[in-house]
């Protein structure tokens, strides 16, 4: 896996736990 493969996963799984904390 590439870093910036890496970096995007951190930033999808990051956007995916704001939304939780949202709710």
């Amino acid at each position: 896996v590439s870093k910036d493969e890496a970096e995007e996963t951190q930033k999808k799984l990051e956007a995916v736990g704001a939304k939780i904390e949202l709710k």
